[in-house]
C-alpha cells in the first residue's frame, strides 16, 4: 500500500514514521526542498502544494490508497482536492475550505445558530474606517483570515488600543477578520470524525499568556468525571453540529473553543487535521491512549486488516509546557538527568541553551522552537506547582531585548 504526504514539515515525520513501521509506502511533496518530512519518506517530491494539478500530475504516478493526516494550515484544501480526485477516506475540498477560512466558518456556523458572535471582514488592500461600530463589542480580536498557530492574533479592550494597534497600520495586504471576542477560559479538542459521527479522543485545558496575544504555553489533559460530565457532554454536541455543518465525514480534527460565562463551549476554530505543537505525536497519546494518526490510518485501510480503536483508555492528570520565559538570558540551563530524578518528567526537550536571550511570547512560532516538557500529577495544582518547580531551576536573569527566539 502506499500513502502520501502533503506537505512534508517536521510535524509530518511522525505520522511518515508510524505510516512505514506498518509496512506502507510514503510518497512525500512540499514546495521546499529541506522539507524534513522528504527526507523521512521513501520518495519525495519538490512541488507546490498549492497547485493541486502538479500534485495530481506527481500523485497520478504514484497513486495513493490514503492522504496521511498531519498539521498543515491554509493549504489543507489541496489534500481536501486529492481525496476527492481518488475517492480517498478523508477530508473533502469542501470541508476543508470552510474550516481554513476564518470568514466562511463562521458565516456558515453563525447560520445555524452555533457562533454567537460578531465578524466584520476587512479584505486586502482596504481599510475598516467604522471603529465606533464596535463600541458594544469590546474587546475584540483581530486575527488574519487565512493561517494557523496563532500569527498575527491579537485582543484590543478599547476603540482607542484597536486604533493605535492596528487600525493605523492599514491597509493590509492580506485580510483581516475582527470578531468579538469571548471571555472564558481555553481548551483544546482532539477528535475524529467516522461515518459523521463525532468521537472525542481528549480535551485540553489551555494555559494562556495574558492579553493581547493569549498565546498557549502548556496544555492540561481535562479527565471526564461527575464535576464536568455535563460540559463534556455539550462539548460534544458542539462538536457534532459542528461536523454537520462543515461536511466532516471521516476525518481527524482538533478545535479551540471557549467555556463562556455560562458554562457553554463556543468554538473559536477548528481544522480537519491533528494538532501540532507535539500534541498529537506525544500528548494526546500519553493521555488518553489513543495515537490518533496510526488509528486513523487502520481505520482509512481496512484491507490492513487492523482493528482500530478511537476510544480514549488512559485517564491521567498530565501538562505539557511550553518554556514560557520572557525577556531574560538564560545563565544556566539544568541538567536533564538531575530533573529525571527530582520530578515525575515524562518527557524532556529543552533546546535552550546556556547565554540565550529569549523574548516576549508573542504566537507560536516565539514559543515552540525552545522546547517542551511533560509530567503527570495527582491533579492541576499539582502539576502547576512541578511546574513552577522545573522553570526555578534555571538561572535567568531579566533584560530588555527585541529578539524572540
Amino acid at each position: 500500500m502506499r500513502a502520501a504526504v502533503i506537505g512534508a514539515s517536521s510535524e509530518s515525520i511522525y505520522t511518515i514514521g508510524k505510516a512505514k513501521e506498518m509496512g506502507i509506502e510514503v510518497v512525500a511533496l512540499d514546495g521546499d526542498p529541506n522539507a524534513p518530512g522528504l527526507k523521512a519518506a521513501d520518495k519525495s517530491f519538490v512541488v507546490d502544494i498549492r497547485d493541486v494539478e502538479k500534485v495530481l500530475e506527481v500523485l497520478d504516478e504514484n497513486r495513493p490508497d490514503v492522504i496521511l493526516p498531519v498539521p498543515i494550515g491554509r493549504y489543507l484544501t489541496t489534500t481536501g482536492a486529492v481525496n476527492d480526485h481518488y475517492g480517498l477516506c478523508g477530508v473533502s475540498e469542501h470541508a476543508a475550505k470552510l474550516c481554513t477560512d476564518k470568514y466562511e466558518f463562521h458565516r456558515i456556523l453563525s447560520e445555524r445558530g452555533l457562533r454567537n458572535a460578531e465578524l466584520y471582514l476587512i479584505p486586502a488592500g482596504c481599510e475598516y474606517s467604522n471603529p465606533d461600530e464596535l463600541n458594544e463589542q469590546f474587546p475584540v480580536v483581530v486575527k488574519p483570515r487565512f493561517g494557523s498557530g496563532s500569527r498575527g492574533v491579537q485582543i484590543f479592550n478599547t476603540r482607542e488600543d484597536l486604533v493605535k494597534g492596528f487600525l493605523l497600520e492599514q491597509p493590509y495586504d492580506e485580510d483581516y477578520c475582527i470578531e468579538s471576542c469571548i471571555e472564558g477560559p481555553e481548551y483544546g479538542v482532539d477528535g475524529v470524525f467516522t461515518d459523521g459521527i463525532f468521537h472525542l479522543i481528549l480535551l485540553r485545558g489551555k494555559r494562556n499568556t495574558l492579553p493581547p496575544y493569549r498565546e498557549c504555553v502548556g496544555y492540561y489533559s481535562i479527565i471526564e468525571d461527575e464535576e464536568n460530565k455535563a460540559f463534556f457532554e455539550k462539548v460534544k454536541d458542539l462538536m457534532q453540529k459542528t461536523g454537520e455543518a462543515l461536511g466532516f465525514e471521516n476525518n481527524l480534527i482538533h478545535a479551540d473553543i471557549i467555556k463562556d460565562v455560562n458554562g457553554k463551549p463556543f468554538i473559536i476554530e477548528t481544522s480537519a487535521r491533528p494538532s501540532g505543537h507535539n500534541l498529537h505525536n506525544l500528548f494526546t497519546p500519553m493521555a488518553s491512549g489513543v495515537d490518533e494518526v496510526v488509528e486513523f490510518i487502520k481505520y482509512a485501510l481496512p484491507d490492513l486488516g487492523r482493528r482500530y480503536v478511537f476510544e480514549p483508555n488512559v485517564k491521567k492528570h498530565m501538562v505539557i509546557r511550553y518554556f514560557d520565559f520572557e525577556n531574560v538570558r538564560v545563565n544556566k540551563v539544568p541538567d536533564e538527568n538531575l530533573l529525571r530524578e527530582k520530578y515525575p518528567l515524562k518527557a524532556w526537550n529543552c533546546n535552550i541553551e546556556n547565554g540565550m536571550t529569549l523574548g516576549k511570547v508573542t504566537n507560536g512560532a516565539s514559543i515552540m522552537g525552545r522546547g517542551f516538557f511533560i509530567l503527570e500529577g495527582s491533579s492541576k495544582e499539582e502539576l502547576d506547582r512541578l511546574c513552577d518547580e522545573i522553570k526555578s531551576e534555571f538561572e535567568v536573569e531579566l533584560v530588555t531585548v527585541s529578539d524572540r527566539i
